[in-house]
């Protein structure tokens, strides 16, 4: 800021302006987590979520993606379940169905009709069952993804992607 402007604006305005720059730059900040067992398939859906236009983070098990949840902003859950039973994502599912605003990609095994019932009785955005790195879908979808996210987190509001007081 110039020296004839810090003459203008009172130390509090200074300050005000200073950090609501800084929160308009951090607003339009979309985050994903990835969680996956399989390290190629985290990296093929965090270049997808990349390309959608995501802040990605990864997490290879349920309980490290619960803690990552609970701290961070997340507005967008991709839970890898290919070649995992659903049995080991089930209570990171459970409570993904429990964030307001949150939405969640589940990619399931090829198949089975089991899993995907239950996964979308949990209130998963999209069920993707057999995905592979091969087509550019994925991308599309996360860039969709992060369109109803903007629309639905207002800047100035609350974080909806925070689980339910126990």
């Amino acid at each position: 800021m110039p020296y004839r402007d810090t003459k203008t604006l009172s130390v509090r305005g200074q300050v005000h302006q200073k950090y609501s720059r800084r929160a308009a730059k951090l607003v339009n900040v979309f985050n994903c987590l990835i969680v996956s067992a399989s390290p190629e398939r985290s990296e093929m859906l965090k270049r997808a979520a990349a390309d959608g236009g995501w802040k990605t983070s990864l997490c290879a098990d349920g309980p490290a993606a619960l803690k990552h949840v609970n701290r961070w902003l997340v507005h967008l859950v991709v839970v890898d379940l290919d070649g995992q039973p659903a049995a080991t994502f089930r209570p990171l599912l459970e409570e993904l169905a429990s964030c307001r605003g949150l939405l969640s990609i589940v990619c399931g095994n090829e198949g089975d009709i089991e899993e995907e019932i239950w996964v979308r009785q949990h209130g998963a955005w999209m069920y993707l069952p057999g995905v592979s790195g091969a087509d550019n879908s994925i991308s599309l979808l996360c860039g969709e993804a992060k369109e109803i996210a903007e629309r639905l987190w207002k800047p100035g509001e609350r974080s909806p992607a925070r689980p339910a007081a126990k």
